[in-house]
C-alpha cells in the first residue's frame, strides 16, 4: 500500500468499535481492516474493539476481543456482550483522542458510553440500512410496528455520533429524510486497487470448474441472504442459459438462503451450469474476478457494494438492478447496464453483453477507469482530516 497523504496530521490515538471484523469476510470487515492498516501506516495509533470469534487469533496488534454470543449460524456472526470486567478495564486504561463506531449494536453502544464518559468526539459510520434487515427477526420482523421501530432506532443511534460518515450519497439522503441532525460526510469505502488490477494466476477458477476460455462466466460475490435477491439472478440466468449454451453462473459467498437457492438452481434445468463456491478466500478473489466475464447484482439494500467496486477494479463490466448506492460505480451504458427489477430486462442486458465481446472490452476498460476514485488511500486521508477537525471542534467547545 502506498504512503498516505493523511500522514501530515499529528499522530492520533484512535479507538475503532465494530461488530464485524476479521475473520469475517463481508464488505465492512474487509474495508475496516484496510482502513486500520492505512491509518497505522500514516503514523496513527489504532485500537480495535470487536466481538470474540471462537478459535480465531489476531495476527495484528491492539485488537481487543469482547466476549460474544453467536447470532447467525451461516455465515457465523457473533454479537458482543459488553460490560465484562476485562473490557471495562481495557477501555479504562486506554487513552484516546477520538472514537469511531461502525455499528449501532452492542459494540457501538460501548463506543457511545466511552465517548460520553470521557468527553471524546465520536464518529459514527452508517454501513447498513437497518430497516432493510428486519426480516432476520423471526416471526415479527416484517410487521409495520417492527419496521417503524427500526427506523426510530436507526435515527436515534445515528444521532449519538458527533459526526456521521456514509459511504454513498444514497445514505446521506436517507439519513436526512430520517431527521438525523448531525453533520453527514460522504466518504466512499476504499480498496487496495493494486491487488485487484492484475490476476496472480489467471485461469485458476476456470480450470477448477472445468470451464474453457470460451465459456461465458457470470459472477455474483456476496452473502446469500434474501435481501440480496440472488433468486432473481438465478431466474434471469435460466433465461440466458436457454439461449447461450456457453453461459455459466458462479456464486461466491454463503448465507442462510443457500439451500433454498441451490434447490431453485437445480429446478431450472441448468443446475450443472450454476456453481456455488461458498466463501472464497480473499487471497483468491482477484483470480476469480479476472476469470469472469460479467459481474451481476440484484440487491437494492447496499450502502455502497464493495464487491462491485472490486469487480470494476478488476476490469469487469456490470449488469445490475439499479440502486442509488451504485452512483459512481455503475454508469449505465458506459461500464455496464442498469436495469429495473424485471427478469426479462435483466436477462436481455446480460445476453446483449455476452453476444458483443467488443462492447465487453470497452465497458471493462471504463470499469477500470471508474474504480480509480475508490482507493483506500483516499478514504484514509479523508478520515484523518475528519478526525483532526472533530478533535479541534471538541476542544473549542470545552
Amino acid at each position: 500500500m502506498a504512503a498516505h497523504s493523511g500522514n501530515h496530521h499529528a499522530p492520533l490515538r484512535i479507538g475503532i468499535f465494530t461488530d464485524t471484523y476479521a475473520p469475517q469476510v463481508n464488505g465492512v470487515a474487509v474495508s475496516l481492516q484496510l482502513v486500520v492498516q492505512g491509518l497505522r501506516e500514516a503514523g496513527h495509533e489504532v485500537t480495535v474493539f470487536a466481538p470474540r470469534f471462537p478459535g480465531y487469533k489476531d495476527k495484528e496488534p491492539k485488537v481487543y476481543r469482547i466476549p460474544s454470543l453467536k447470532y447467525i449460524n451461516k455465515p457465523p456472526i457473533y454479537v458482543a456482550v459488553p460490560g465484562t470486567p476485562r473490557t471495562t478495564w481495557s477501555l479504562h486504561r486506554s487513552r484516546f483522542d477520538i472514537l469511531h463506531a461502525h455499528s449501532p449494536l452492542t459494540v457501538g453502544l460501548l463506543a457511545y458510553i466511552t465517548a460520553s464518559t470521557r468527553s471524546l468526539p465520536l464518529i459514527y459510520t452508517y454501513h447498513t440500512s437497518i430497516t432493510d434487515y428486519t426480516h432476520y427477526i423471526r416471526v415479527v420482523g416484517e410487521t409495520h410496528v417492527i419496521r417503524r421501530a427500526a427506523r426510530w432506532f436507526s435515527t436515534a443511534t445515528t444521532n449519538l455520533g458527533s459526526q456521521i460518515v456514509v459511504p454513498s450519497p444514497k445514505f446521506e439522503r436517507m439519513l436526512l429524510a430520517q431527521k438525523v441532525r448531525r453533520p453527514i460526510h460522504v466518504i466512499p469505502n476504499g480498496i487496495d486497487l493494486s491487488s485487484f488490477q492484475k490476476a496472480k494466476a489467471p485461469g485458476t477458477f476456470r480450470r477448477r470448474l472445468g470451464l474453457g476460455p470460451d465459456a461465458h462466466v457470470l459472477l455474483y460475490v456476496g452473502r446469500l441472504g434474501a435481501e440480496k435477491r440472488v433468486d432473481f439472478l438465478i431466474e434471469a440466468f435460466a433465461r440466458v442459459a436457454a439461449q447461450d449454451d456457453r453461459a455459466h453462473f458462479v456464486l461466491a459467498g454463503d448465507g442462510n438462503s443457500r439451500a433454498k437457492l441451490e434447490a431453485q438452481a437445480a429446478a431450472t434445468g441448468f443446475g450443472e451450469r450454476i456453481r456455488f463456491l461458498g466463501v472464497v478466500n480473499r487471497s483468491d478473489l482477484t483470480d476469480l474476478l479476472h476469470d469472469a466475464d460479467l459481474f451481476l447484482s440484484a440487491s437494492t439494500t447496499e450502502t455502497q457494494c464493495l464487491a462491485m467496486v472490486e469487480a470494476i477494479a478488476s476490469g469487469l463490466p456490470v449488469v445490475a438492478v439499479w440502486d442509488d448506492a451504485f452512483e459512481g460505480i455503475l454508469a449505465d451504458e458506459e461500464n455496464g447496464f442498469a436495469t429495473n427489477l424485471e427478469v426479462e430486462a435483466f436477462s436481455a442486458a446480460v445476453s446483449r453483453l455476452l453476444g458483443d465481446p467488443a462492447l465487453r472490452r470497452i465497458f471493462g476498460n471504463n470499469s477500470s477507469s471508474l474504480s480509480l476514485k475508490f482507493s483506500i488511500d483516499s478514504q484514509v486521508s479523508a478520515l484523518a482530516r475528519l478526525y483532526a477537525e472533530s478533535i479541534a471542534v471538541a476542544r473549542e467547545a470545552v
